[in-house]
Order: C-alpha cells, then sequence, then structure tokens
C-alpha cells in the first residue's frame, strides 16, 4: 500500500515539475502584426481612422517625446537555455522574449553614442564574449 502511494505522489510531482518548466507564450503572439496599418487593416478599419475614437478626422495622441537611435551590446541569444545557469558580466543582463522563446544576453544600459557602445563591446571581447555584436534600437526621450 505504502509503495503505491509513494509511486502515486512520484507521478504527481513528476507532472508538475514538467508543467512549471514549459512556459506558455502569450496570446498575443500567436497574430502579431507587420505593422499598424496591418493591424488596423485585419480589423477593417482604415489606417485613417483613429483606434481611439473611430472619428476618421481625429489623429493618434500626441506625445511630448522624440525618437532618437541608441545602442545596445548583444553577447548571446539562448534558445533552450535558462541564463541562470550561466553566470555572465554585470554590465549584462537577460531578458526573455516571449514570442521568440528566446533570453537574450546584452547590455543593461543603452548608449546614445555608438562609440561608448563600441567600448563595451571591446571589453567584453577582452573579457572572452567574442560573439559581442552592436543592435540599434530606437529610444523616446521626453522633450
Amino acid at each position: 500500500m505504502r509503495v503505491r502511494i509513494f509511486a502515486v505522489l512520484l507521478l504527481l510531482s513528476f507532472v508538475g515539475i514538467i508543467q512549471a518548466q514549459t512556459e506558455e507564450r502569450p496570446n498575443y503572439c500567436d497574430d502579431l502584426p507587420v505593422s499598424y496599418d496591418a493591424a488596423l487593416a485585419r480589423k477593417g478599419v482604415s489606417p485613417a481612422v483613429s483606434s481611439i475614437g473611430g472619428d476618421p478626422r481625429a489623429a493618434l495622441p500626441k506625445f511630448g517625446t522624440a525618437p532618437t537611435v541608441e545602442y545596445k551590446v548583444q553577447v548571446a541569444i539562448l534558445r533552450f537555455t535558462d541564463p541562470k545557469d550561466f553566470p555572465f558580466h554585470s554590465k549584462l543582463v537577460a531578458r526573455y522574449r516571449p514570442c521568440e522563446e528566446v533570453w537574450v544576453v546584452e547590455s543593461r544600459e543603452s548608449f546614445p553614442n555608438k562609440e561608448d557602445a563600441r567600448k563595451l563591446q571591446s571589453e567584453l571581447e577582452n573579457l572572452g564574449y567574442r560573439g559581442a555584436y552592436i543592435t540599434e534600437l530606437v529610444a523616446y526621450h521626453g522633450g
């Protein structure tokens, strides 16, 4: 009797561990639009129509921000691997991208100056991160 109870408990704990390890992709990953216009077209709305009020004369809200190009240094993209299993430099951070189901290991800081990003890239390469490369991103700063 004890053996059966132990076997059932072992089986249940194994199922719980397996379920905890499988991360579900968010629903929004299944049908991502290529652009804002594509999302509106899929809903049957003209891009000239605001999604807020539906009035074709209404513009999208204006924000007091300005887009600027900034730079980050990426060192790895991990698929089927959790970054907790690999210690990495304190200037790096791992960020999970649920739709791609990957971890991106990149610089904590973004740099407005590409030369600063190159300095960090060189420093990381000297520490053994030979695959370090610079990526561009668009940041929005208050104006």
